[in-house]
């Protein structure tokens, strides 16, 4: 499926997960969506999302209308509402100046090659933007490894 990284492929439904692209587009336009909520989207749903661009103001517009429209018939069905929350100016991940702290002690924490300043550079704003996610104090880390094979890293 076009916009999943193929860690993200695994297993008979995809989309059962929130993927990558969906949280990056979701964070650049202020919605906060509980998987709770993605749940209730239907496939065809899901998979319209995970294909519409994000990219312009307008976009980003549309994105959040498209959004609201979908989830407006599950209103009743969950606690799990989405949410607006401020979008960040400057995201951690779209800075290539170095690579990020977190990054760099989560994967040392787990042995995991930590990428040189040149990768970092290298590397697309989703790619980083998802080892940052990845590397999230708390997280499982079950797709680390998998996506840093992927991005050449491992």
């Amino acid at each position: 499926m076009q916009g999943l990284f193929n860690y993200e492929l695994d297993g008979r439904y995809p989309l059962r997960r929130i993927p990558m692209i969906m949280r990056f587009n979701l964070d650049a336009c202020g919605i906060k969506l509980p998987l709770e909520a993605w749940v209730l989207l239907t496939r065809d749903q899901r998979e319209t999302l995970v294909g519409l661009p994000c990219a312009t103001a307008e976009e980003k517009q549309a994105y959040r209308a498209k959004i609201q429209n979908m989830m407006a018939p599950h209103k009743d069905q969950t606690d799990a509402a989405i949410a607006f929350v401020d979008v960040e100016d400057d995201p951690n991940w779209s800075d290539t100046s170095d690579v990020q702290e977190q990054v760099i002690e989560q994967l040392n924490e787990l042995s995991l090659p930590v990428p040189s300043l040149a990768q970092w550079q290298g590397l697309q704003d989703l790619q980083r933007f998802a080892i940052i996610k990845l590397t999230r104090s708390g997280h499982k880390n079950g797709n680390l490894l998998p996506a840093l094979q992927e991005f050449g890293l491992a």
